[in-house]
Parts: structure tokens; sequence; C-alpha cells
């Protein structure tokens, strides 16, 4: 397969795992005439992909020759139908195997003290690999509102999860693929990990309140118990392992850990990390 972009000094070929993803696509992004890379999907190609596109099942063994070949370093992100932490313990084997050293880990905000979660696992496992590891921890994304959260805004006019009154400090996935990018090509960052957070935490009452002001329709919060919460996104089809690990970030926030901002955005990319409001009008906003 062909690498696509520019070539950073001393970087080499990068493995985009998840490009098809919210942050891959970031990444992708931000890489172009940066550094060369090779971007992966795990089922189905993207519309329009040309050759530099290779397919990469981090549950599928046979899928890791042709991704890691001639790969210096590697953006990694969980899938979400994988919530053990041993799963893609091959995967990094098979990447050591081939002389890989460089790892950017998407991971979330909190999991370094909060073994429940499954990047909890895997940033130990990774760290134990001997890779020349950061982990990138972002909290909420923004755009959840536009994926797990669409259907239930635009048909019922509200946000349903279980998260009480608990804030917090929802971040853009620009700018969490902006720092994902900087960590991998500029040095310092080995052995680091990066606590992501937008300028202000918020609750889901005040995300509402945002949410009807841009839309200019009534959206209103609706707090669900656990089981309420689960049962609802079963239904749904939603698998119960993703189920689980959803469940147990809103229980995070809903206990006012996740409510915590800090500067590492401007910190690191010289800007300020994008706030709630100007999010919602640029997605939401009625022209």
């Amino acid at each position: 397969m062909l690498a696509t972009g520019g070539r950073a000094d001393g970087l080499g070929l990068v493995l985009v795992v998840g490009a098809t993803g919210r942050v891959g696509q970031e990444v992708v992004a931000g890489l172009q005439g940066r550094a060369d890379f090779r971007p992966s999907y795990a089922t189905t190609p993207p519309a329009g992909h040309d050759r530099s596109w290779v397919r990469l099942d981090l549950l599928d063994s046979n899928t890791f020759t042709e991704a890691l070949a001639g790969v210096s370093a590697i953006f990694l992100m969980r899938p979400p139908r994988i919530a053990k932490a041993s799963l893609i313990e091959p995967f990094l084997l098979a990447a050591r195997r081939v002389g890989i050293r460089r790892l950017v880990f998407l991971s979330v905000k909190g999991a370094e003290r909060n073994p429940i979660l499954p990047h909890h696992g895997m940033e130990r496992l990774i760290e134990r690999s001997g890779f020349e590891w950061t982990h990138v921890r972002p909290s909420d994304f923004m755009q959840n509102l536009e994926t797990e959260h669409l259907a239930s805004i635009m048909e019922k006019g509200e946000i349903a999860v279980p998260a009480g009154k608990g804030r917090s400090a929802f971040i853009d996935v620009a700018d969490v693929g902006e720092v994902v990018v900087h960590s991998l090509l500029t040095p310092h960052h080995v052995g680091k990990g990066y606590t992501l957070t937008g300028p202000a935490a918020l609750d889901f009452e005040e995300v509402a309140n945002l949410m009807s002001g841009v839309m200019r329709r009534p959206i209103r919060y609706r707090d669900v118990s656990l089981p309420g919460f689960v049962f609802e996104k079963r239904a749904q089809g939603v698998p119960l392992g993703l189920c689980l690990v959803m469940a147990a970030l809103y229980t995070v926030q809903r206990f006012g850990f996740a409510a915590e901002t800090t500067d590492t955005v401007r910190r690191l990319i010289g800007h300020a990390p994008t706030d709630f409001a100007t999010y919602a009008r640029r997605r939401f906003g009625i022209n």
C-alpha cells in the first residue's frame, strides 16, 4: 500500500488506526503534507478511498502484516467493540516484532486512575510492551451530540443520559486531533499522559439549554437511571460492552469526577480549546 502526505524529519510512516472515526479523521487531516501516513479502516472503506488505505481489524491477525509493513509510528484508538485490554495484545506484539516503537494512544480522561475503564488496562499494556508511548486523555466529546445523542435530540427533543447534575469539560474532537498530531510530530512527549478538556465544565441541563437557544426549539435533559440507560441502548442495538463503557463514563460525570479543566490544549498547540457555545452554533445553528 502507498502512503500519503509529506514527510516529517525522523518520524517515518505513521499508521492511523481508526482513520474513519471522528478523531482519526482529524489526525489524517492534520498529517496531510506534514508526514507520510497510512490510514486504516476495520470493516468498510470510506467512499472515494485511494490505494493508501488498508484494512486493519485489531481482532484479526491476518490484517496485521500489510497494515504494519514499513510503519515507524502508530496512532491507536480503542474500537468501541473492544472492551478488554487483552484483546489488543496480539496487535501490539506484532507491532513490536517488526520494530515499531512510537505509539500515541487515544485514551480517555481519568483512565490512569479508573480500572473500570478498558482504557486503563490498555494504557498499562502499552507501557509494558516497550513502546515509546504517549497517552492522550480527552474529556467527553462535544461531537457525541452528533452521534450517540442525535436521534434523541432530533426526534424527541431530549438528551437522556445517567449523568445526574454532574459536569463535564466537553472537548471538540478537532482540538484532540491537533494534540495527537502535535505529539507525533514534535519531540519530548514520550512517556507522558495529557488530559485534554474544553475551557469550562457544563452539566447536561446547561448543554440542553444552550442547544435550545441555538436550535430555536426546546431541548430537555432527562436524567435516566443506569439500568434504564443500558436497557434503552440495548433496545437500540448498541452492544452490551459499549453500553457498559458508556454507563461507566456517565457515572464518572455523575459523581463529579469529570468537571476538572486543564490548560493542556493551549499549552501544547498554542490556542484555547473550542468552547461549547461555539461548537453548538457551528454544528446545530440555524441560519
